[in-house]
């Protein structure tokens, strides 16, 4: 059972991994690209004088929200699944790491579920419904929900790596003769 729960815990490891790193991507590599876009195809003499609208580049980059979301809802089972799994069998039951991964399934589901549809169904209405302030403030808050969720699953990785590093059987040392 313990190498099972090695193996399921580096799978879960590695899973989180990828989660953390899909969300700096899309939040600090592709949102300012293609936010930008304009600006970069203009350089480069791409794109027509007017370029391309906020609106546009919202409307792309909800694409790619709605796509990472996917891993986002497969992850959210993961977590629950693993976490609840490890709590139970364990000898040392950790309340914290249950508590961060369940916070991190309610911001992932958030997202994904309430975030996602709302400014889907603003940028259906229009650009203008997309330019009020309203938008503005729904964008915001999901914005800050999305680093919340960065901070929960970092900070779950990490403490499951230092556990994994002290709960590690130890070689035992040779004889000296």
């Amino acid at each position: 059972m313990k190498v099972f729960i090695i193996c399921i815990t580096g799978i879960y490891l590695l899973a989180l991994g990828i989660i953390i790193g899909g969300i700096i991507a899309c939040g600090a590599l592709i949102a300012p690209v293609i936010f930008n876009a304009s600006q970069y195809l203009a350089a480069i003499e791409i794109a027509n004088p007017s370029g391309i609208t906020r609106y546009a580049s919202g409307i792309l980059m909800t694409e790619i929200f709605v796509r990472f979301n996917y891993l986002l809802n497969a992850m959210a089972i993961f977590i629950l699944m693993y976490e609840l799994l490890v709590f139970n069998i364990s000898s040392k039951k950790s309340l914290f790491l249950l508590g961060v991964g369940m916070f991190s399934v309610v911001l992932i589901f958030l997202c994904t579920m309430y975030y996602t549809p709302v400014i889907i169904a603003a940028q259906a209405d229009g650009a203008a419904m997309t330019a009020t302030e309203e938008f503005e403030s729904i964008h915001t808050q999901s914005e800050m929900i999305f680093q919340i969720l960065l901070i929960s699953l970092s900070t779950s990785f990490l403490w499951r790596v230092y556990l994994l590093c002290f709960n590690l059987p130890t070689t035992p040392k040779s004889r000296r003769k």
